[in-house]
């Protein structure tokens, strides 16, 4: 019993020794993958209303509706927020689908 005991020990802490390995990312490859990406950004209006706003946001990019509110309330406070980033086709066609709503929206390079 006590050798069975042993061995179970010893694969636990095989185990927790392969999740615990830390991953590697290596930095110039985000670094190309970042300068692919674009940022679409969502501007401060005073014609639309908060909650057609978030609703926009929840069906253009289907962010859940607490991320599309904290999107819509940083917009407001600050004048601008970014809605999402991704590639520069993805996000052209968000920021036209934004505009299609009567919301004020961009594209920026990250």
């Amino acid at each position: 019993m006590a050798a069975e005991l042993k061995k179970e020990s010893t694969s636990v802490m095989a185990a927790a020794t392969v999740i615990d390995k830390p991953v590697i990312i290596n930095n110039s490859t985000s670094r190309e993958q970042l300068a692919d990406m674009y940022q679409v950004v969502l501007w401060n209006d005073d014609h639309n209303e908060a909650g057609f706003v978030v609703r926009c946001i929840m069906q253009i990019f289907g962010h859940a509706a607490s991320l599309a509110t904290k999107i819509m309330f940083e917009a407001h406070n600050d004048g601008k927020a970014i809605a999402e980033v991704e590639g520069k086709e993805s996000a052209t066609l968000h920021c036209q689908q934004l505009k299609s709503f009567g919301l004020t929206a961009s594209v920026e390079k990250v």
